[in-house]
Parts: C-alpha cells; sequence; structure tokens
C-alpha cells in the first residue's frame, strides 16, 4: 500500500468501531452483530461506523431485523460507500473484521497505517499476517480485547510499513521475479542446448513431434513443442467484480464494455452492475460499448458513454483513451470476431497506462462438469475460449506484455462449491476466469 495516502491519527481507544467494505456472506455478518453487542454490554456509547454496501438484498433485510431485534439501532449507523476511507477513519478507534475467510485485508491494513486498532476474527491465515494479540476466536476474546488498555499506534503503523509498504516491498518483489526469469531463461538455454547435441526426442513427457518435414539444412527433421509450461504459483481472486473495482479506484477510467446486455434495466434499478460500482470510487469514468439501447440506459442513469466498436471505430477509441489512467475491458474479448484487429487499434492508441482484460477460462472445472448432462455452459453471444497460454499468445502477437496474471472464480457455499474450491486449492488454472493486467511493450507488433 501508499503509506503516504493514511496519516497517523494515534487516536487511542474510544467509542467508534469501524467496518469498511462490502457487505455480503462472506463477511460474518451475524459475528459483526454479536460483537457489536457485546461491545454495548461494556458501554452503550458503543457505536459501529459502516462503510460499505450491501451486495445481496438478503443479508441487507437479515442485518436491518436483526440490528432491531437487538436493540442495537442507536448503535449502528450505515454510512454507505466512502470514497474518502482516510478522512473516515479520522474519527475511529478501532477497526472490525469477522470474515470466515479473507486474503489480504486492505480495510485493516488502511486503518493500522493511521494508527487504529484492528480486532481481528480467526479466520485461518490471520495470525500469519497480523499480531497474534489482535486476534480473537470467541465472543468472551472480542470483550478482553475490546477491553483491553493496550493501544499503540505507532506499533500499529510499524507493522503496515515493515509488511505491506509498497515503498518497502515492490523492490523486492521485483528482484526476486526478476530472479525467477533469470533463472528461467537459463534453463531454458540449457534445455536447449542439450536438444542441439541430442537426437530428437519422441518421448510425450519432452515433446510431441509434429510429423517430419524436410528442412533446408541437410533434411533434418522438424519438431514442435505442444507442452507450454505454466508457471505454479498463480494466484486467484474469488471475485472478479471486487478486484476491477478496487484496480480502478482513485484513476480516471475507460471502462469498454460497460453495458449489461440484456439485463440493464434491472440492474440499473438495483444499483447491481459493475460500471456503478466503479464510478462510486473512480476519479472519472466513461464507459464504451456497442449496446445502442443499455448505453441509452446509462445515459439516463447520467453516465457519459459512448457507442464504440473495437474492432471498426480505432480513431474513437484512440480519442477516448487520451484522458485516462487506466482502461478495462472486462469480459468482452471472447464477443469480438477479429480480437487481433481490436488489440492491434488499442496498441495504435499509444497508451501508456495499464489496461485490465478479463474473459471466462477455456478450462473452467465448473464448465467442463456441465458436459456431462450434455450443457455447455458459455453465454450465447461468445465467440471462442481463451487458456491462459493462447490468451497469453494472443497479447504478445498484438504487442502487449503481461504485468499481472490471476485466476478468478465465483465461491458457493454448497458441495458443488465446494468441490470446486478443492480443485482450485489443486490446480488454479481451473478457475473460472483469466485475469491480466498488461501495458503496450513499445514494439512494433506482429
Amino acid at each position: 500500500m501508499e503509506l503516504d495516502r493514511y496519516p497517523l491519527h494515534r487516536n487511542g481507544p474510544g467509542r467508534n468501531i469501524c467496518y469498511v467494505g462490502y457487505l455480503n456472506h462472506k463477511k460474518g455478518l451475524s459475528l459483526l452483530l454479536q460483537c457489536v453487542r457485546e461491545a454495548v454490554k461494556i458501554d452503550r456509547l458503543f457505536k459501529l461506523h459502516v462503510a460499505g454496501d450491501f451486495q445481496e438484498e438478503r443479508f441487507k433485510v437479515y442485518m436491518h431485523h436483526l440490528i432491531g431485534e437487538m436493540g442495537l439501532t442507536d448503535n449502528v449507523q450505515f454510512h454507505g460507500w466512502v470514497k474518502d476511507v482516510p478522512a473516515f477513519l479520522r474519527e475511529m478507534n478501532y477497526v472490525i473484521s469477522t470474515s470466515p475467510w479473507e486474503g489480504c485485508p486492505n480495510n485493516l491494513i488502511e486503518a493500522m497505517a493511521c494508527g487504529i486498532k484492528p480486532l481481528i476474527h480467526n479466520w485461518k491465515g490471520s495470525r500469519q499476517l497480523f499480531p497474534e494479540s489482535l486476534v480473537f476466536n470467541s465472543l468472551d476474546d472480542f470483550e478482553e480485547l475490546l477491553r483491553s488498555t493496550d493501544y499503540d499506534s505507532d506499533s500499529y503503523r510499524r507493522h503496515v510499513e515493515v509488511n505491506f509498504n509498497a515503498a518497502r516491498n515492490m523492490p523486492r518483489i521485483d528482484a526476486f521475479l526478476a530472479s525467477l526469469l533469470a533463472a528461467r531463461q537459463s534453463d531454458r538455454r540449457s534445455s536447449q542446448s542439450r536438444k542441439t547435441t541430442l537426437p530428437v526426442s519422441h518421448e510425450v513427457s519432452d515433446q510431441i513431434a509434429a510429423p517430419p518435414t524436410p528442412t533446408s539444412e541437410g533434411g533434418q527433421s522438424e519438431t514442435i513443442n505442444f507442452l507450454q509450461p505454466l508457471g505454479k504459483g498463480i494466484g486467484f481472486v474469488d471475485n472478479r467484480k471486487q478486484f476491477t473495482v478496487d484496480f480502478c479506484r482513485g484513476k480516471r477510467v475507460l471502462h469498454i464494455g460497460c453495458v449489461d446486455s440484456g439485463i440493464m434495466k434491472q440492474r440499473i434499478r438495483e444499483n447491481n452492475y459493475l460500471h456503478y460500482h466503479i464510478g462510486r470510487v473512480a476519479k472519472k469514468l466513461v464507459g464504451a460499448d456497442v449496446d445502442e439501447k443499455g448505453l441509452a440506459r446509462l445515459k439516463q442513469a447520467s453516465y457519459e458513454v459512448h457507442k464504440l466498436d473495437l474492432e471498426t471505430d480505432a480513431n474513437l477509441l484512440r480519442e477516448l483513451s487520451r484522458d485516462a489512467d487506466v482502461i478495462i475491458i472486462p469480459e468482452v474479448i471472447e464477443h469480438l470476431s477479429n480480437a487481433g484487429l481490436a488489440l492491434q487499434n488499442l496498441k495504435d492508441c499509444d497508451f501508456h497506462g495499464d489496461i485490465l482484460i478479463t474473459t471466462p477460462n477455456a478450462f473452467s472445472c465448473r464448465a467442463h462438469k456441465m458436459l456431462s448432462q450434455n450443457v455447455e455452459l458459455v453465454h450465447p453471444d461468445h465467440n471462442c475460449y481463451y487458456s491462459v497460454t493462447t490468451l497469453a499468445t494472443l497479447l504478445r502477437k498484438h504487442g502487449f506484455r503481461i504485468e499481472r496474471l490471476l485466476m478468478y472464480y465465483w465461491p458457493s457455499n454448497d458441495a458443488t462449491g465446494r468441490e470446486f474450491a478443492d480443485i482450485l486449492r489443486a490446480c488454479p488454472y481451473y478457475g473460472e476466469g483469466i485475469i491480466a493486467v498488461v501495458k503496450a511493450d513499445g514494439r512494433p507488433s506482429g
């Protein structure tokens, strides 16, 4: 994280507890309210301040119902989505997380950077990321943590500086990745050297040979390696939309594919669409799509949008990209008839910022399981599938380099969801989709 954005406050103990983030089934909302009730038992002046939106209507109904039933109406305040989180944190004394599982929770890290004491439910891995003294198992543990006079804003800030400071850690990460790349290139050179001195292998574990074809140099047969190595350490996220929203936070965004075709009216009515959530956090947002009906609905909702065909409207694409910090193209490339031409138009814009591209994964375990039922799980307008390798190849051919590559999936707390989670833990490449953050590499395409 960028520490300069989060000033240290040293508020010390007080009665303001904050929750920052989306409200959904993954956040342990029932435990959150139980913790609020325990706090109120200590002092009726304790108050939970919620900065975030509900993502699921049923949990909104449940939470408001239980707040009334538990007599906490005066002790919980909903602030909606907060754009200026550092300003919101200025008056807070504690930040709470009751999630049953997390990755690297920005809400806790940002609050600790401001010197705010975290109250962290013990999800697996929490003690590896945060001091054990700030983690609770039960409501009794929570009460003890809240009553404790041990409050050290400077130590919370130092923990972030040491473990999550971008200025401190990014050079280390870059050096580590560079060493891995250098080792991989060395292995490839060594492997290539061995191949030039040994007979061509016909073992599948080594390579799969194409039909022998005479060459101009001594009639030696040619071979094609059909086994493309994949990295073992690829990451994955359990919410593609939230990842995209966080990617856009505080930036000027060009959102290509901003319409949820066929369901835009309903999504606008429910405020449940990606363009809406990006608009709440972006510095500036411009949308583009080919769906004129959907664009008209977004215009009625006061968004700046343009009709744009990536394959044919190169001039408009160049014009719109000039005022953007980032371009996002989520779940679009698989709809295109000529993705290569679209990427060439994007390359010709001479855009130097990050570009986020997401697409369904050709090897999704969920989609493959449906095949046994004689059903293909696919949008009726999709033209093709991409894998990690084919997407990377397409991007490279048209002058883009991949800065970051992730898999995404949609978790569900049922037998099927748990089965998929087990599969993905063993091999993330079975995820439901691919996230690529890319840049134009500055070299001629082709």
